[in-house]
């Protein structure tokens, strides 16, 4: 039975999602995507987004020996974003916190640095309907402390990005006083000891370097293998860990990096942040020892669930064991409806995973054996083991799938899953495509309506002035029906140029009387959908 007791995450029943579409994004798009890149990890159909970060101290913006060799760490750059992207918040005032505005703040000398445009360089591709720019700063810090070593820390969706720069300046900088520094913690509503902690987990990864801060380190650090002159914080500088505190408190290893014993002891912040206290918050870090790492799952989740008043959060994004992957309707070279795609298994670390399972459509039963390749995720690891993800191939021809309004999937030793689909009206993938700017649309409608009567809206990401967030156009497209048919259906199809070239995802939907049918994403590129 597909058990979880290692993560904090419950799978739903699946009769309380909403209606299913043709294409099987399950629960929504945007939902399905953030759980693809959260589970989907290493191996098969890995995403892209862990890939940036495996092995953890891979650099991804620049590739071979030079990456290698830069000594700068993107799990930690990403982190970094995060905080200056959330510090300025003013919960009182219900302004700032995570919006993604730090894509239009590089120019202010508090974010000086490359990690502010690289991270937005790699994240853009991946931003579409309802995956904003802000959700990907947020999703950045859960991926480099889930992957890099962390607890388990949640993810929810909704976060809305900042059409422009935030009006609140101020952020921790190395030669920051120490007052002036918990005012700014104080008015993001961390009080001293979160401060301390937030400092503290941040701090487990990654370095601070020449290149940037030679103020801070001096350029004895810039070396062949470290061109860009890092000084880590601890001495496993890929490893989201307790290390930073032993080595500060008991003076071994990098005694708590170059912010607490720099050359220059003006740029010291750390130092004077732990010491505010006399140590004392952080040796009661170092007393949790492994807890160290709930503690800082929790002290990075109020940081990245820090946003404007107004937003909503999602609930936590709920991994599923049992997952439709690139399922959809569509029309063989025969004409005849087909429905095909994978079934994902994902299974805990201390089971096997399934040699086969059974999908049952209007009373056909089919087993489906697994591909040969699997992969791996950090959701059902237990004891150092990982979960593995395991893909399950079909391809179904009309006879089998006519008028079907569902599929089931049986998994041996654990409880049937029920999908709901509906061929009444649906995209079809070979007959919509995209170049350039120009998106060719292609709808099957099986109900016999006028084509005239359906409304198809387009959202796609596109560049913006003043940040490297891309910002969504919307735009409908006017449908005709085809000459062709297919089966008993009709086709409609539409034509449109967008605005520009799409950074990632554009998303397709079609209405009928408001109510919407069918939902297709196309232009996945590097984004890895």
């Amino acid at each position: 039975m597909l058990l979880f007791a290692t993560t904090p995450f419950l799978l739903p029943l699946l009769s309380t999602l909403p209606n299913a579409h043709a294409a099987l994004y399950y629960p929504t798009p945007a939902l399905s995507f953030f759980e693809h890149i959260l589970v989907d990890n290493w191996g098969a159909y890995a995403s892209n987004f862990s890939s940036a970060i495996t092995p953890c101290t891979n650099y991804v913006s620049q590739t071979g020996t030079t990456g290698l060799n830069s000594g700068r760490t993107t799990a930690a750059q990403w982190m970094r974003v995060m905080f200056h992207d959330f510090i300025t918040a003013n919960v009182s005032a219900g302004t700032g916190g995570i919006d993604a505005s730090i894509g239009f703040e590089t120019a202010r000398e508090e974010n000086k640095g490359s990690a502010f445009n690289d991270s937005f360089s790699f994240w853009k591709p991946f931003v579409g309907e309802g995956i904003s720019m802000a959700d990907l700063v947020a999703l950045g810090t859960v991926m480099s402390n889930n992957l890099c070593g962390g607890a388990q820390m949640p993810f929810q969706a909704g976060r809305v990005d900042a059409t422009e720069a935030g009006k609140t300046t101020g952020v921790p900088a190395p030669e920051t006083d120490l007052e002036e520094t918990l005012l700014f913690f104080e008015r993001a509503g961390f009080d001293k000891v979160a401060a301390v902690g937030l400092t503290a987990c941040g701090h487990s990864l990654g370095s601070v370097h020449h290149g940037g801060f030679p103020e801070a380190v001096d350029e004895s650090f810039v070396t062949p293998n470290n061109t860009n002159g890092g000084s880590n914080f601890d001495t496993t500088r890929g490893v989201f860990d307790p290390n930073v505190l032993g080595e500060y408190l008991n003076g071994t290893g990098n005694k708590g990096g170059p912010l607490v014993n720099s050359y220059n002891d003006t740029m010291n912040s750390d130092k004077r942040l732990y010491e505010s206290d006399k140590n004392a918050t952080m040796h009661t870090l170092f007393a949790q020892g492994v807890g160290f790492l709930d503690t800082c799952a929790e002290l990075m989740g109020r940081a990245i669930n820090t946003v404007p008043a107004g937003v909503q959060l999602s609930e936590s994004i709920t991994v599923m064991p049992v997952k439709p992957f690139n399922t959809t309707f569509d029309f063989g070279q025969d004409g005849k409806l087909t429905l095909s795609g994978k079934i994902r298994i994902l299974t805990p670390a201390d089971s096997s995973p399934p040699r086969s399972l059974t999908l049952r459509i209007n009373h056909h039963e089919t087993e489906l054996v697994p591909e040969a390749e699997m992969g791996s995720s950090v959701f059902g690891r237990s004891g150092g083991e990982y979960g593995t993800t395991t893909y399950f191939p079909f391809s179904l021809s009309e006879y089998a799938i006519q008028n079907a309004t569902s599929f089931s999937v049986q998994v041996p030793s654990a409880l049937e899953q029920t999908f709901r689909i509906d061929s009444q009206a649906f995209f079809v993938p070979s007959l919509t495509s995209m170049s350039g700017t120009a998106l060719n649309v292609t709808l099957s409608d099986c109900q016999k309506r006028s084509c005239e009567d359906l409304t198809i809206l387009i959202s796609a990401p596109i560049t913006q002035r003043g940040t490297l967030a891309p910002k969504m156009s919307e735009m409908n497209v006017v449908l005709s029906e085809a000459k062709q048919e297919r089966r008993v259906c009709t086709l409609c199809e539409g034509h449109i140029v967008l605005p520009d070239v799409p950074t990632g995802l554009v998303t397709i939907e079609a209405f009928m009387e408001g109510k919407l049918v069918d939902t297709l994403l196309v232009n996945g590129g590097q984004a890895g959908w």
